[in-house]
């Protein structure tokens, strides 16, 4: 894959704010701090491309990576430990749970696990 035409394009707060249905969707999930921004990066062998941060709840919206014309990588906010209010926490489920049930180009959802960890009750819900 070529990664050469990787971009930013926004963070998704609120469904409104999702990008138009056109190109396929691939998503990473997990708890917070198990790696997802960092996988994308080490993927599209950028260093900085995702911030990343030793502090749970870094990622706060649905960020959002145009791959030239081919597709988005899509870095979702994790569950678990985040160190924000509980209204933000449930915040972010919602808008997690609405994305991965009803979005009509996500193709592949990348679920991160710890292995260190026995799976919790949310990666069980996760990746029912």
């Amino acid at each position: 894959m070529d990664f050469s035409k990787i971009e930013f394009l926004l963070s998704v707060h609120h469904l409104k704010q999702l990008p138009p249905l056109e190109l396929p969707e691939i998503a990473f999930a997990g708890r917070s701090n198990v790696g997802k921004s960092s996988l994308i990066n080490k993927l599209t062998e950028r260093k900085k491309l995702v911030k990343v941060s030793a502090r749970p709840g870094k990622t706060q919206g649905l960020n959002y990576f145009r791959v030239g014309d081919q597709f988005f990588l899509v870095d979702l906010p994790g569950y678990g430990f985040a160190k924000v209010p509980k209204v933000m926490q449930d915040s972010w489920q919602a808008l997690i749970s609405t994305y991965l049930e009803q979005r009509k180009t996500l193709r592949c959802v990348v679920v991160i696990m710890d292995i260190r960890h026995e799976p919790k009750s949310q990666d069980t819900q996760l990746i029912q």
